[in-house]
């Protein structure tokens, strides 16, 4: 082999390892492609709901009697410590006179012994009583302290009782519910669920109890505001707030409850009146917009076409919103910078080798 034959492999071998890259590059389909924008954009979401109490009760009475006075009814605007109902209970009146006679029986009865303990200190001095029945006397006015204490409590307990003859509004309500008129007999029985007298309702704070949807919920955070309408008062908004939700989705219905805080210092709004709450949300995290003439639509899925290491991929999204020329999409794989195929020739599949074209370059 002479130099020349030397000199001229070393170029032919680098030119037969160019030309099968410069083949694969010129069978590279060139495509237009455009990278997807995050979605900003807030979204109006409508959630139908209804009107709770702030704080709803049935007021019992714990005294056995008969109704003597009843002060209010229903619809009745009540003040917290209201008198609501008396009862006249003649049975605990007696008892409590009876109670009363026995503590001035025990009061005497432990000052008598007092007296007695304390003279008998001065008699042991001079012998005139044994030390035995001295400490036995001492003994017997400790015991008529305790028996004062006790007819006491005895005492402050059925004078509790009475007190419970007069029913009283536990907060500021309106009467929602009676069930009983004067001169009826009621029970004291606090395992009696039906002897409730009224039901009050706290409405000057309203809940508004929504069923929010997994899309919803999981954006949802204490304090989002919303606005509620309701077709009985048409061109009426009210602002309410994110009070609470549960953060456990009901296994049935899919749904998590969550209840907002409506004030209705006007009384306007009732407990139990369906509406709507409207909330301006924003887009979910992996939402982005992308030309509508890039989604392709086969047997009820949506895809996108994009360049992968040069190569043609389809990638599952779903639709949202749809602005006319684009289009809002989510995707679990879907990046801000992933090169997604505008117009996508029906021709090409998975694998395919195609060189991007940003459009606008």
């Amino acid at each position: 082999m002479n130099s020349a034959t030397s000199l001229r492999l070393p170029v032919v071998l680098s030119l037969l390892a160019v030309v099968p890259a410069l083949v694969a590059q010129e069978n590279r389909t060139p495509v237009r492609t455009v990278a997807p924008s995050l979605a900003t954009t807030s979204r109006l979401y409508e959630i139908p709901g209804r009107t709770e109490p702030y704080e709803a009760v049935s007021v019992y009475t714990r005294a056995t009697g008969i109704v003597r006075e009843r002060k209010f009814d229903i619809g009745d605007m009540v003040k917290a410590g209201d008198v609501l109902a008396v009862v006249d209970a003649p049975e605990i009146d007696r008892a409590v006179d009876s109670a009363r006679a026995a503590v001035d029986q025990a009061i005497a009865r432990a000052e008598n012994a007092r007296v007695l303990a304390k003279r008998s200190t001065s008699l042991l001095g001079s012998n005139a009583i044994s030390l035995e029945e001295s400490e036995q006397r001492t003994t017997t006015a400790t015991e008529a302290d305790a028996a004062v204490r006790a007819s006491k409590a005895a005492l402050a307990r059925l004078e509790e009782l009475q007190r419970f003859a007069i029913v009283r509004a536990p907060f500021d309500a309106v009467i929602s519910a009676r069930n009983f008129d004067r001169g009826d007999h009621v029970r004291g029985d606090s395992a009696a669920t039906d002897g409730w007298l009224y039901r009050i309702a706290r409405i000057d704070k309203l809940r508004f109890a929504i069923n929010a949807t997994p899309d919803i919920a999981l954006r949802l955070s204490i304090g989002t505001e919303a606005t509620v309408r309701f077709n009985e008062l048409p061109g009426r908004t009210f602002p309410a707030q994110v009070a609470r939700f549960s953060r456990v989705f009901d296994t049935a219905s899919g749904t998590m409850r969550a209840e907002l805080l409506l004030d209705n210092p006007d009384f306007i709004l009732p407990a139990g009146l369906t509406g709507t709450a409207a909330f301006e949300l924003p887009p979910s995290p992996g939402t982005f917009v992308v030309p509508t003439n890039t989604l392709l639509v086969e047997s009820g899925k949506t895809t996108v076409a994009v360049v992968s290491e040069g190569k043609v991929a389809f990638q599952e999204v779903r639709p949202g919103r749809n602005f006319g020329p684009s289009v809002e999409v989510t995707s679990g794989s879907l990046a801000a910078d992933t090169p997604v195929i505008v117009n996508p020739n029906a021709m090409l599949r998975a694998g395919d080798a195609v060189e991007a074209l940003p459009m606008g370059k």
